[in-house]
């Protein structure tokens, strides 16, 4: 009876159809055979017999015979509505269900081949699935290299462009902090007296922005010295220097690259975690040695950039000799003065309100008028007679054998060539066209070293502006 009724409960659960014929089947087997034995017992029922006792003997019989008959049909049909709900469980993304079969006719091998469909169905979902998380790992990884592509690109048009030293360095450690989550990087460059010294770090505590270590001693001091990389994470062997290093940066795993150009030890770079049990990827090391390089090749660039801009004697904007050059240029000229006993004379001019025409103008105007005024002044001298830019918006000439007073003749010549050019000022200017200021010093009666000739010209430069500017005060 439980069965029957737990038969009946999954009835109510099909669709109406397969309900609908079972109730026939079922009236079909007890109603009707119930309904012709009242029809037929008084018929062929002996009056004898037509007692209550009898009667229901007819009817127990009758009623057995309609339960064996609900039961061969719910033998039949209970597998199949069994395979209706899962069916409708797997249409609904159940694939964890399997139907029961207990019989090995047709009904059976449906039920075998609907749990075979339901395993495969299973087996692919669960391979879609792993795929599905194998090519999310995939883009992640794919994202973070295209990003580290990004940031490679980024320092290396950075070291093109001649980008300030400090500048690169900060973008590549802050890059390098960036790889990971909870992540520090640091980079110590060697400097006086063979020290390494922390210049960036990013993610460690304020106790290492100050550390010193002086180069060939602890672990840091060795590898940049050997020039050899080191990797400190679950898997390595910690010599007593690692375990000194960890407890001093307060880390659990750290990857040290040491950066090295031409065999020469610049300094080294740091990427770790705090992280337990951490095994770093062989991707990671590597990653890290081309950063180290890249930081190589952007401190080596800097060092022949400021090689280059020492043994440089032209200015980049004007053409003419630069301030270092007309410097050295004056001290042996002062010297051969003393030497022969002959006068030697220096020029200063200075543009007068070149800010004011700046701002009226523009930058690239301001730009175009220093190297006007600057060719203006190199076409009227001699050809022993040299001409520079000190920076900014002033020019320094130096006059061989020439004494104060031509010096002075010779200056407002220049002076009035300027102004005789004719750049226009613009409006709100103070005159009409661009003009120039000057100071004259001679030696040896201003002075018998370079320093001296140019603190005694810029003096009175000041002068000439403080009288109004465009004169020249000797």
């Amino acid at each position: 009876m439980i069965k029957m009724a737990g038969f009946l409960k999954k009835l109510s659960l099909v669709p109406a159809g397969l309900r609908y014929k079972l109730m026939v089947a079922f009236a079909l087997m007890s109603l009707i055979p119930l309904i012709i034995c009242v029809y037929l017992s008084p018929m062929y029922i002996p009056p004898e017999f037509s007692t209550v006792w009898y009667v229901s003997i007819v009817l127990a019989i009758t009623i057995i015979i309609a339960l064996l008959g609900l039961k061969i049909a719910r033998d039949i049909v209970s597998p199949i509505i069994d395979m209706a709900i899962k069916a409708k469980g797997i249409a609904n993304g159940d694939f964890s269900s399997s139907i029961d079969v207990r019989s090995e006719d047709e009904i059976g091998e449906l039920g075998n081949t609907l749990n075979l469909l339901t395993r495969r169905i299973r087996e692919n979902m669960d391979e879609l699935r792993s795929y599905g998380e194998r090519t999310k790992e995939i883009n992640v990884e794919i994202n973070k290299k295209v990003l580290i592509m990004s940031s490679l690109l980024q320092v290396g048009n950075l070291i093109s462009q001649g980008a300030p030293i400090d500048e690169i360095l900060e973008i590549v450690i802050g890059k390098i902090g960036q790889l990971a989550e909870d992540s520090f990087a640091f980079l110590m460059l060697v400097e006086e007296k063979e020290t390494l010294v922390m210049k960036i770090n990013n993610g460690l505590s304020g106790e290492q922005s100050s550390l010193r270590i002086k180069v060939g001693t602890g672990l840091l001091g060795k590898l940049v010295l050997e020039g050899k990389m080191a990797t400190l994470d679950r898997r390595s062997v910690k010599a007593p220097d690692a375990e000194e290093f960890l407890k001093l940066f307060k880390v659990k795993n750290c990857v040290l690259c040491p950066v090295v150009a031409h065999g020469r030890g610049f300094g080294i770079v740091g990427f770790g975690n705090s992280a337990a049990d951490y095994e770093f990827k062989e991707d990671d090391v590597e990653l890290i040695k081309l950063f180290g390089k890249q930081i190589a090749i952007a401190i080596e660039n800097d060092l022949l950039t400021n090689k280059a801009k020492e043994l440089a004697v032209k200015d980049e904007l004007t053409g003419l000799y630069n301030e270092k050059f007309i410097m050295n240029r004056l001290e042996e000229e002062i010297k051969r003065a003393v030497l022969y006993q002959r006068p030697c004379s220096f020029l200063v001019f200075n543009i007068d309100d070149l800010g004011l025409y700046r701002q009226i103008n523009g930058d690239l105007a301001a730009e175009e008028t220093i190297k006007k005024i600057g060719k203006t002044i190199e076409s009227n001298v001699t050809a022993v007679e040299r001409v520079a830019r000190l920076g900014g918006d002033s020019f320094a000439v130096i006059l061989p054998e020439k004494n104060k007073k031509q010096a002075n003749t010779i200056a407002e010549v220049l002076k009035q060539r300027v102004e005789v050019f004719g750049i226009a000022g613009g409006k709100g200017y103070p005159r009409n066209f661009v003009t120039v200021s000057g100071g004259v010093s001679e030696n040896p009666i201003d002075g018998v070293t370079a320093d001296d000739l140019v603190k005694k010209a810029t003096s009175a430069l000041s002068e000439a502006k403080s009288k109004g500017k465009n004169t020249i005060v000797s």
